[in-house]
This record gives C-alpha cells, structure tokens and sequence, in this order.
C-alpha cells in the first residue's frame, strides 16, 4: 500500500503508515460478526502490528541508521507516524522495510481477559519472576509484545510466528496465571 502521506517540512519529513491493509490480510474475522466487530478486530491487530514495530523494529533502524533525530511514534490506533530529516530519512525506504518486517509477525487474540484491570493486577516486581519488569525482559528477549488492549479488553502477543509457537510458554502462562488471580478461572490458550 502507499504512504498515506509525505510532508515535507523545511529540513524535515514526515510519514505516516497504516497498518489497517497488513492487519486485514492476517486477521482472521467470523463472517457472521457484524461489520462493527470486523473492524474492532481489523483495529486490533493493526494497533499490535504498529506496537511490535515501534518496539522492535524502529529503535533498532533508528541506531543503525545514526539518525538519532529519527522520530517514531504512535499517532493513533494502528498507524505509525515517523519523521526525520530529509538527508538521512528516505520515507520509502522505512516504509519498505517496515511492511517487509511484518511478513513472519503475527498478532496472537489471547481473547477478553478484562486487560485494564489484568495490568493493574501484575505488580511491577514479584519474587517469583512474575512482575511487569519480568515481563518487559521476556518481550525485549524474544523481541514480542504483549498488547494490553483497554478498547476491546483483550490481550494479544505480537511477534515472530515460530516464537509465540515455540518459546512464550512463560510469557502465556505469566497472564494466565494473574487472570485466573483476577477473575477466578483459568483460561486455555490453543
């Protein structure tokens, strides 16, 4: 899909992507759910897309880049808007390798886990190595990102396929656990 826009400002560009496009295509929608609920979901997945980007591929580009003056930042659900100088930021070129680096990234619906209340419920260390700081070393480690969705109240893993296959056992069982503490009953993941 195009840039939904380039504006050059003075010495800088700005750009912003949607992520809608990306996120239909590996969203998976009932047909029987309204068309309300296809779009909440297509949402969704485009705002874990634009969160594992920002999390994992931007800073990573950005230092390699030396372009510290690289901004990228969140500029509403499911979109990116990125800016920088115009001698070092080609936007299509980001825009290239950022849709390219979400070819293998999944977006995994944990499902309605109340996500408000379930992050208020981890504490922010736990003896037990189940605290948000434990949970922010395992996302940096597997280069993953658990969404804590307040809109739709779902919990959603974000990352490479074969990681949240293979190696976010800790990562789903760290949320099962405070969401069975929260609600009283434990919750399958398939």
């Amino acid at each position: 899909p195009p840039l939904l826009y380039a504006d050059i400002m003075g010495e800088n560009v700005r750009i912003e992507l949607d992520l809608s496009a990306e996120a239909a295509s590996t969203c998976t929608v009932i047909s029987s759910d309204s068309q309300e609920a296809k779009d909440e979901k297509i949402s969704a997945h485009a705002n874990g897309l634009a969160l594992w980007l920002l999390a994992h591929h931007f800073p990573s580009r950005i230092r390699k880049s030396g372009g510290e003056e690289i901004k990228a930042r969140s500029s509403k659900r499911g979109w990116i808007e990125l800016e920088g100088p115009t001698s070092t930021f080609l936007p299509r070129e980001w825009d290239k390798a950022a849709r390219s680096s979400l070819k293998k990234i999944k977006v995994d619906d944990l499902g309605y886990m109340n996500a408000t209340e379930l992050m208020r419920t981890i504490p922010e260390t736990d003896g037990e190595g189940r605290g948000l700081f434990d949970l922010q070393s395992i996302e940096r480690k597997l280069s993953v990102k658990v969404i804590f969705d307040d809109a739709t109240g779902h919990v959603y893993l974000v990352g490479d396929v074969k990681k949240l296959e293979k190696k976010c056992f800790v990562l789903r069982n760290m949320l099962s656990h405070y969401h069975w503490r929260l609600s009283g009953k434990d919750v399958a993941f398939s």
